[in-house]
């Protein structure tokens, strides 16, 4: 998370969603995940790989162990490895099947628009970007005002190059213009009235 906050980015993405709120009555909230699910079968895997390999250097290495190590140390290397490795983004992402993280990021994604009263504005205008970064993974939600008014094809071009900078490895800085292309569609097809009320928090959720 530090990592993708540097340089102020949680600042940065505040000031992305008042500059998207700025122009329209859409209300964006983001939400900034760890990760999506657990994982355990990652250190799981690790610890058994390590504990089979420890095993295997006690049984073919130099010099002879005594009976008793073959009982304890598989075990021990087993689960420090998989320790060590329960919070690893990288081996998550290259151990588990993409439809597998992609399936994770969308459940999480749909319980936090819930979850965050994406759906209770008046007009049902509320915009919900989960990130989860262990998958390198943005969703974004719209409720039904919105999707009722955008026009479907530049959004999901929008969406897409949001996803792809996400995927990439971006920093939470560098995904303002992203957030601005989205603004700007939402501007177009619901603008900002002067009776406009702000219902959804600004804050960065993370």
């Amino acid at each position: 998370m530090a990592g993708f906050f540097a340089d102020d980015g949680k600042g940065a993405l505040r000031r992305a969603i008042e500059a998207f709120e700025a122009g329209t009555a859409a209300e964006l909230v983001i939400a900034v995940r760890p990760a999506s699910d657990r994982y355990a079968h990652v250190p799981a895997l690790v610890g058994g790989l390590a504990a089979a390999l420890t095993l295997a250097f006690l049984l073919y290495g130099e010099p002879e162990f005594g009976l008793h190590w073959f009982l304890v140390d598989p075990l021990l290397v087993g689960l420090a490895a998989g320790w060590l490795v329960r919070h690893s983004h990288a081996l998550a992402r290259g151990l588990t099947p993409r439809a597998w993280r992609d399936e994770a990021v969308l459940r999480a994604a749909k319980a936090g628009f819930l979850d965050h009263g994406i759906t209770e504005t008046r007009a049902r205008t509320g915009v919900f970007l989960y990130l989860s970064l262990t998958e390198r993974a943005a969703v974004v939600l719209a409720d039904v005002g919105v999707r009722r008014e955008v026009p479907r094809a530049p959004w999901d071009q929008a969406v897409a190059g949001l996803q792809a900078a996400v995927a990439a490895g971006a920093r939470a800085t560098e995904l303002a213009p992203h957030l601005q292309a989205l603004g700007a569609l939402c501007a177009d097809a619901l603008p900002r009235g002067e009776d406009d009320v702000n219902e959804l928090p600004d804050e960065v959720l993370a």
